[in-house]
Order: C-alpha cells, then structure tokens, then sequence
C-alpha cells in the first residue's frame, strides 16, 4: 500500500475515531443518568417500604387496643345483662299480679304509632287517647314503685352505668377500626408503590447494563481504531525512512559513478580539479 492510500486510511480511521468516541462519551453520560436513576428510585422504593411498616405497626398497635377494649365491651355487656335479669327479677318479685312495665311500654308505642300513621273516626281517636292516658298513668304508677325500691333503684342505675361504658366501648371500637383501617389501606398502598417502583428499577438496571455493555464496546472500538492508527503510521514512517534510504543509495551510486570515472582519469595523470579531489576524497577513494 503506498503512502497515499495509508494516510487516506489514516483520515479515514481517525474520523472512526472522532465518531466512537462521540458514541462512548453519549453513553458515558446515559450510564451516569441511569445510575443516578437506579439510585433515585431505590430510594424512593426503600422510603416507601418504611411508610408501609409504619402503617402496619400503627395498624397493628391499634388493633391490640382494639382487641383489648373488646374484651371490656363484653365485660361491660355481661354485667349489665346480669343486672338486667336481677332487675327483672326484682321487678317480679314487688309487681308479680301486674302486667310487667315492659309489656306497658310496648303496648303505648304501638298505639302512638297507630295514632300518627292511620287515619281515625273521632269515636277511635277518643278512644285510643284515653287507652294511651290509661297506659302512661299505669307506666308512671309501676315506675315510682320501682324506683322507691332502694335495691331495685341501685341495680338501675348500675345497670344504666354498665350501658353507658358498653356504649362508649363500642363507639372506641369503631372509631380504632376506622384508624385501623386507614393504616391498613395506607399500608397496601405503600406497598404496591415499592412494588410497582421494584418493576421500574428491574428496567432501568436492564437499560443501564446495555448502555454499559455499548459504551464498553464503543471504547474498544475507539482503541482498536486508535491501534490500527498507529500501525498506519509505523508503515508510513518505514515507507518514507526505505525511501530516504533509496534515496541515498541513488545519490551515494552517482557519486561512486562519478568518482570512479574521475579516479581513472586521476590513474591516466590527468590533472583534477578542487571540486575532483574533494570527489575522491568523498567516495572514499584517496
């Protein structure tokens, strides 16, 4: 190959050159973008997994009271059955010929109920007023026998006490599994990000392992470019330093020519010149 066609091989490799490496550095920098990405979103999944054990221990502390307040509830709604059979009981024992206040009580709201829903002759409303006079003087009658009974009065108002902590028991109850299961849903969905965010960065480390592969490959092919460069210059340097040498050679052959033919005139004795001698003396021969 002549020196010509090396150095247009030469040009030719180092625009290969200039183009790897343009290719190496652009995926340099999208390794670097996809590194600070997979740092990113492993961050964002490791803070979305600690929001979800948040939730979680919180959803599980609520639980515990919840499960613990429960247990009270019942304690509270045992003992105010049990009140309530012993006020039964009681009520039996000082009204035993009597219809019991709770029969009263349910015979009245029947007739109220009568009374605002259907329309009555005047003869029945009349009627159905004094039935009602009649149940709530016999209700109100039972009720001071009952509450001038000492024991009975204290069974009631305990009995009215434990209903009331059964009730605010059961309001805590709900008002906790309502936390409970705010944290609970908080909890799936804090999850489901780290989940759904553990799938994006499956995809970036897959993109960033290709950038890294193709940025490896655009350097060794920049330096394979760069070798083979280099090899074209050594033979460019052996072409010119062989024809320096060729050079020199022609040059040194016409100036042993021309001595040789200036020596044999010098053996003949013919008369030479400054520049003859200064011939001679160059190519050795005096």
């Amino acid at each position: 190959m002549s020196v010509e066609e090396l150095q247009n091989r030469r040009e030719h490799l180092q625009e290969k050159i200039g183009e790897a490496k343009q290719k190496r550095d652009r995926l340099n920098q999208k390794t670097r973008e996809l590194k600070q990405k997979k740092y990113d979103i492993a961050h964002r999944i490791k803070e979305a997994k600690e929001e979800g054990i948040r939730h979680k221990e919180k959803r599980d502390e609520i639980n515990e009271r919840v499960a613990s307040i429960k247990e009270k509830r019942k304690e509270y709604n045992e003992q105010h059955r049990d009140l309530k059979k012993e006020a039964e009981a009681l009520r039996k024992e000082y009204l035993p010929q009597e219809t019991p206040i709770e029969v009263l009580k349910d015979r009245k709201q029947k007739l109220e109920f009568k009374q605002m829903t259907q329309q009555l002759s005047k003869k029945a409303e009349q009627s159905l007023v004094e039935d009602l006079k009649e149940l709530t003087r016999k209700i109100k009658a039972r009720k001071k026998i009952l509450e001038e009974n000492p024991e009975l009065r204290e069974i009631i108002e305990k009995q009215k006490r434990m209903k009331e902590k059964g009730d605010k028991a059961h309001e805590k109850v709900k008002e906790l599994a309502e936390r409970a299961q705010d944290h609970h849903v908080k909890m799936i969905d804090a999850f489901n990000q780290s989940d759904e965010l553990y799938k994006d960065l499956k995809k970036v480390q897959k993109e960033y392992v290709l950038a890294r592969l193709d940025a490896d490959k655009a350097h060794k092919k920049m330096v394979s470019y760069v070798k083979e460069i280099r090899d074209v210059e050594d033979e460019i340097k052996d072409i010119k330093h062989q024809e320096k040498r060729d050079e020199m050679q022609e040059k040194r052959s016409a100036i042993q020519e021309e001595a040789d033919d200036v020596y044999e005139r010098f053996k003949k004795g013919e008369k030479l010149s400054t520049e003859d001698f200064m011939l001679l003396q160059k190519a050795g021969l005096i």
